[in-house]
């Protein structure tokens, strides 16, 4: 059975530790929570001081990268055939091989069997 902390005390136990210079497991045998999960949460706080601030807009973050990208200009319908496309192409490349065109516009199937794909 799985135990949820909630992020309020996530972050004052990795304030206390990192910033106040208290110890880990003396921390984690005084709140009864396991050694790795306490030294999880250090590692995301160390990455991101406010990864742990709760957050009531959304859940999910949006990466600086995709903002402005080329799916911005698309509609509906056209962001619906480039998913279905793409899902085609993983799941062609998970079966191992892919289309690639050839001349003439026919598709050839190539496959890596007995090839290193990494």
């Amino acid at each position: 059975m799985s135990v949820q902390y909630n992020n309020s005390l996530k972050k004052k136990l990795c304030e206390d530790i990192c910033l106040h210079g208290k110890s880990t497991s003396i921390t984690a045998k005084e709140y009864g929570i396991p050694l790795k999960t306490l030294e999880k949460w250090i590692t995301s706080f160390h990455k991101d001081s406010n990864c742990f601030d709760d957050n009531d807009d959304n859940d999910f973050k949006i990466i600086s990268s995709l903002k402005n990208s080329i799916y911005d200009d698309l509609s509906y319908e056209e962001l619906k055939e480039t998913l279905m496309k793409k899902d085609i192409e993983i799941a062609r490349l998970k079966k191992g091989y892919m289309v690639k065109e050839g001349g003439m516009g026919k598709k050839e199937f190539i496959t890596f069997y007995k090839k290193n794909t990494k």
